[in-house]
């Protein structure tokens, strides 16, 4: 009985997920990205920024014939590809052939170092580049991955979250950003001009790097699950994250020009405050006062818009509550964790 369960279990999630697989050279895969059907920098991946020393190592692997590891794609309705994993292993080819287009352009036709097996390819560029050898990078093969449109979001979303072929996993933001970007990337761009906000990049004050894996933009996510229905999580934060932009891009709940005005309207306050509204004592960003700050400002905006003092004393009474800071710190997105928070901030800014 216990084998017909576990058959069972793992048939019905191998066939929820459709996927398909081909050999492809590089050649034809840039001739690909010439023509559109492949696109390799949507907003939910990375920049293209690989050192010179880890392009070179990855142009000379293909010119000895060291297998390189496979690339994901995302197939969708019209038969055009997104990349899902190996940007940077395609950015690399196609900058060193000056194909590279967008805002990377200008990395293009870069000039190889001295390689660990091949010193010889110091200097040399595109230009240079004996056609012999062009040629075997553009006749060299490649896996590719193809994932359908049409699988379970569940399994998508667990199978990105499984990618690490190319040394880095995709953040859940991206991922999210990746299997939610349907009806033409409506809440996706929704999300990222909430997260444009001069106001809204200063308080968080976050590095370059997290700005490159869309923290920002899980930030603003994060304010807009949490302010509609903390009390409805069943999940973690992530999960319930994750539920929540699954079910806007379906069902556009939200009034985009309302959520816009609104979010503007707590920045714009909170930013009188000072830089370190959302930081804890050791002066860092912490996502667990931004919570409660943003949803309870939310809640009383109407009641603090034109008393900021006021305001001020209740943001310090949250981050000097003890009960508070005893569900931030391990597990801080855990379901009971954040409810508590919440309703901490909720009482505390409610009361006279």
């Amino acid at each position: 009985m216990e084998n017909n369960v576990l058959q069972k279990e793992i048939e019905e999630k191998r066939n929820s997920l459709t996927t398909d697989r081909l050999d492809m050279s590089y050649g034809e895969i840039i001739s690909m990205y010439q023509n559109d059907d492949l696109i390799i920098n949507p907003e939910f991946q990375r920049l293209f920024r690989w050192n010179n020393y880890q392009k070179t190592r990855f142009i000379e692997s293909i010119l000895l014939g060291i297998p390189t590891p496979p690339i994901f794609v995302a197939e969708d309705k019209e038969g055009k590809w997104e990349l899902v994993d190996g940007l940077q292993r395609l950015s690399t080819i196609i900058s060193f052939f000056g194909l590279l287009k967008g805002p990377s352009e200008e990395k293009n036709k870069w000039t190889l170092e001295k390689a660990p097996l091949v010193s010889a390819l110091e200097g040399i560029n595109i230009d240079n580049l004996p056609l012999l050898f062009q040629r075997n990078i553009k006749r060299a093969y490649c896996r590719v991955e193809i994932i359908k449109w049409d699988s379970n979001i569940d399994m998508r979303y667990e199978l990105f979250n499984r990618l690490n072929t190319g040394g880095s996993s995709l953040t859940e933001q991206e991922i999210r950003n990746c299997i939610f970007r349907g009806n033409g990337n409506e809440f996706n761009n929704f999300i990222r001009e909430l997260a444009d906000l001069p106001q809204f990049i200063e308080l968080v004050d976050i590095s370059s790097k997290k700005k490159d894996e869309l923290y920002l933009d899980e930030l603003v996510l994060r304010f807009l699950s949490l302010k509609e229905d903390y009390n409805s999580m069943n999940d973690n934060l992530s999960e319930h994250m994750t539920k929540f932009m699954e079910n806007e891009t379906k069902y556009h709940n939200l009034v985009y020009d309302f959520e816009k005005e609104n979010f503007n309207n707590i920045i714009s306050l909170l930013y009188k405050l000072g830089s370190d509204v959302f930081k804890a004592t050791n002066k860092q960003f912490s996502s667990a006062i931004y919570d409660g700050i943003m949803v309870a400002t939310n809640k009383f905006y109407e009641k603090y818009k034109d008393d900021v003092e006021s305001l001020k004393a209740k943001i310090k009474l949250l981050k000097n509550n003890e009960e508070y800071k005893s569900n931030m710190g391990s597990n801080s997105g855990g379901k009971g964790r954040v409810q508590k928070r919440i309703s901490i901030a909720i009482d505390i800014f409610g009361k006279e």
